[in-house]
């Protein structure tokens, strides 16, 4: 039975890709609580560029990874680290996916 929850963490992920002559990149830092206002919040300023495909990569991460995460649960995003050249909304999304991930990987590595 898969995880339903990552349980009370705090995580930090970045991205960067290279693309020839330039880097794609973002950064993530995000604590899962659950006796906190329940859904996805920002503790930062975030571009408005951004702010969806964040959103999106971490509600797609959520459902694949922890599809029973309760209702009650919520997701704090404390940290964006953006670049004023290698950011994009692709980078975003890939990163707040890679944040689910690396809190799965945690979770399961225990289990």
């Amino acid at each position: 039975m898969p995880p339903t929850s990552p349980g009370e963490i705090e995580l930090y992920a970045s991205f960067s890709q290279h693309l020839g002559p330039r880097f794609e990149a973002a950064g993530l830092r995000v604590q899962f609580h659950y006796n906190q206002t329940p859904g996805i919040h920002f503790r930062v300023p975030v571009s408005d560029e951004y702010r969806n495909s964040i959103l999106r990569g971490i509600q797609d991460g959520m459902a694949s990874r922890f599809p029973q995460f309760p209702s009650s649960g919520s997701i704090w995003i404390t940290e964006v680290t953006e670049h004023e050249v290698d950011s994009s909304q692709r980078a975003f999304y890939r990163v707040g996916r890679a944040i689910v991930e690396q809190a799965y990987a945690l979770v399961t590595s225990t289990s």
